[in-house]
């Protein structure tokens, strides 16, 4: 077997931890974890989003996702409310405190971002980021076609 299917794995997985690593450090000292960005963003993208589906868009296990909206609806930032229509149903909504932190944190994002992207040699971002594309393509394909198997 080539090396490089392998290779790839070993790649992502140091690149995954080393990632990890940045933005806990570049959110050092925040009174919101990362992960709290992720849910802003969906939040924002989306008003009365359910926890359920929020789990599903971020990957999340229901319960951390569960867990992460009661701390950031007691800090002031989302605001839960029953569904109209269906009180089982528990809705989601960004506070205006959101916009603001939501703001602050991504330009903690940015600054990580720009001091990686940076690292790069003159001349190969464009070829990262089209490798970053090519790989994503084949996941999203290769993630379709086992759906069809499955089904």
């Amino acid at each position: 077997m080539p090396r490089a299917p392998n290779e790839i794995g070993d790649l992502w997985w140091a690149i995954n931890r080393r990632l990890h690593d940045r933005f806990r450090e570049a959110f050092r000292g925040s009174e919101l974890p990362p992960m709290a960005l992720v849910f802003l963003r969906q939040v924002d993208h989306s008003p009365g989003v359910t926890i359920g589906e929020l789990a599903r868009r971020s990957g999340t296990v229901k319960s951390h996702v569960s867990k992460m909206v009661e701390h950031l609806v007691r800090q002031g930032y989302l605001e839960k409310r029953a569904d109209p229509a269906d009180q089982r149903l528990v809705r989601v909504y960004a506070s205006k405190l959101a916009a603001e932190t939501k703001s602050a944190m991504e330009a903690r994002v940015r600054e990580a971002w720009l001091g990686v992207t940076g690292e790069i040699p003159e001349g190969q971002l464009e070829s990262v980021v089209g490798s970053l594309r090519t790989l994503l393509e084949a996941l999203e394909r290769s993630n379709a076609k086992d759906c069809l198997d499955r089904s």
